[in-house]
């Protein structure tokens, strides 16, 4: 929650130039700084990625180097087992360390879009090479063909190589869109147009099958296949679009990226 709302700051004050909503986002921004990190009351982390690229873009929207280090901090907390160890919220291995992507999907690329963040603000070159080692890794074996990403209903996660289900793939919505925040940030470090031709997959197969023409109804998962009468399995699992979910990630998910369009397309 904290993530998207410093993200909203960030956009609002970009574009409107009033301070109101950026300063909330700055005084939330220094509560989580004064409560999280070594010597502080919780040497630890949030076990769902998201506040992390948020705090680097209030760092080049303040400029205060606070939200920078804070955001590198919960970036190297990951993988040594301070939530249990699992992969699930990205705590079995650092990820300076990882060869595969792995865990709940959404978890894990908007960690690793942050890592990418991270990369290019400080030019940390092992960061950047487990960037491009485990993108590799999951464009090879881990990537439907249509972008979508996460094989497993069971906890939302990526499954073994090459475990490319048709109808019980998962390929979360949000996954969609992570994996484009993350090839993005990916193509605008390097220059490589494979992160770019992801992007371009991903958008107009992954992504939007997500939502409905008229933009009301909505999918949180899109298996590559349904067959007749096998549309509604119940709740967000629904092959159905539906007008809301339980778990409302995905619709405003959607509707960020496509408010955002025009900056991926221009970069």
């Amino acid at each position: 929650c904290a993530g998207h709302l410093i993200q909203a700051a960030v956009a609002h004050h970009r574009s409107t130039g009033g301070k109101e909503l950026l300063d909330v986002a700055v005084r939330f921004a220094d509560q989580i700084d004064a409560t999280f990190g070594p010597g502080k009351p919780i040497d630890g982390f949030d076990g769902h990625p998201e506040v992390e690229t948020a705090l680097v873009e209030l760092y080049r929207e303040t400029g205060e180097r606070r939200y920078l280090d804070l955001a590198a901090y919960f970036v190297d907390r990951h993988g040594h087992g301070v939530l249990g160890g699992e992969a699930y919220c990205q705590d079995r291995v650092p990820l300076r360390e990882q060869s595969d992507v792995e865990g709940h999907a959404v978890r894990q690329l908007y960690l690793l879009a942050a890592a990418a963040d991270l990369a290019a603000e400080t030019g940390d070159g092992e960061l950047l090479s487990s960037c491009e080692r485990l993108w590799t890794a999951m464009v090879a074996g881990k990537t439907h063909i249509t972008g979508g990403l996460g094989a497993h209903h069971d906890e939302e996660d990526f499954g073994d190589p090459f475990e490319l289900p048709n109808e019980r793939a998962y390929c979360e919505t949000c996954a969609a869109v992570a994996s484009i925040h993350w090839s993005w940030r990916m193509a605008l470090l390097t220059g490589e147009a494979r992160y770019s031709d992801l992007v371009e997959r991903t958008l107009f197969n992954g992504f939007l099958a997500g939502v409905s023409l008229d933009g009301e109804r909505w999918l949180y998962v899109n298996p590559l296949q349904v067959r007749d009468g096998h549309t509604d399995t119940g709740g967000d699992q629904s092959a159905r679009r539906t007008r809301w979910f339980r778990c409302a990630c995905c619709p405003p998910n959607v509707m960020r990226l496509l408010a955002g369009l025009e900056h991926y397309i221009a970069s």
